[in-house]
């Protein structure tokens, strides 16, 4: 009799994982509906106007941005609170930010719905590579994949159908139309950001610190490169910006693991790199256009 019972507990966990797993299946595959479809085209005017919404392309779980506009770079208020973190953190020292590259904010705006991956790209989903060697012998699978140079992270990109997502469209991703000062809102939580450590955390270690669309480890994890040039910002409204057409350094967004304080982690912090710099605090993720299959 036992064993009847215990052959039917089986059954039945068996068949509850069957149905969950075809479920979830379902759910990243299917198509999205048109209500959905034309939400995402017509655009978003505050962050709770939009419901987290994933998809499995190719393997990689990517979370739909809608088109919308939003205050990029940092506020005069916002700056205010930057500022207070930076000389809280260095103390009677004076605060070494350069928050000037990120002024003035001006209106930017995203004509056009795109997916962008719900967290960096893992050294699992990356494979292996020998052109730039992590600076840790022992690299866990789920970790965000650091030490890949901007050419490295952008021909992942292009090798899935994608591309790297410009600054706007990693830093919409992130804060909104609200354009809230962290992925999560406005007030810091050191619990739902991830820094502080002696190595790359795994992905997806806060979900509670997701941003308005899903997406996250946007805060701390590890910086990610984006497309474009670094150049100075315009006070002018922008639609789609894309930066510079050329330059010497590369842009990195988001903050990482080895930050120490809020200041560092904002979703407008914007981090200038040579284009060979590989450093294992900065990893990437991919952006694909809205129509792409």
């Amino acid at each position: 009799m036992k064993l009847k019972f215990w052959l039917l507990g089986i059954i039945v966990l068996l068949t509850f994982g069957a149905v969950f797993y075809l479920l979830r299946w379902q759910r990243l595959h299917s198509p999205i509906t048109e209500e959905t479809r034309q939400r995402a085209l017509s655009g978003v005017e505050t962050n709770v106007d939009w419901a987290p919404l994933v998809r499995e392309k190719d393997g990689f779980l990517m979370m739909l941005v809608p088109a919308g506009c939003f205050e990029m770079g940092t506020s005069e208020a916002q700056l205010q609170v930057a500022e207070a973190s930076c000389k809280a953190y260095f103390g009677n020292s004076e605060c070494r930010q350069d928050f000037s590259i990120e002024q003035p904010s001006f209106t930017a705006c995203l004509a056009e719905p795109y997916w962008i991956d719900r967290t960096e790209v893992t050294n699992a989903q990356y494979g292996s590579d020998s052109r730039v060697d992590s600076r840790f012998p022992r690299k866990d699978p789920d970790w965000p994949r650091e030490a890949v140079t901007w050419e490295m992270a952008a021909e992942f990109c292009e090798q899935r159908g994608g591309r790297l997502p410009t600054e706007a469209e990693w830093e919409f991703a992130a804060r909104g139309p609200d354009a809230t000062i962290y992925p999560f809102g406005d007030d810091y939580d050191i619990q739902r950001v991830t820094l502080r450590k002696i190595s790359p955390p795994l992905v997806g270690e806060h979900p509670e610190g997701a941003s308005w669309v899903g997406a996250q480890d946007m805060s701390g994890g590890v910086a990610e490169w984006v497309l474009d040039w670094f150049g100075p910002y315009s006070s002018a409204q922008v639609s789609d910006p894309e930066g510079p057409d050329e330059g010497q350094l590369r842009i990195a967004k988001g903050g990482g693991w080895f930050a120490h304080a809020a200041y560092q982690v904002r979703s407008a912090i914007r981090e200038p790199y040579n284009v060979e710099y590989a450093s294992s605090s900065v990893g990437f993720r991919c952006a694909l256009d809205f129509e792409s299959p």
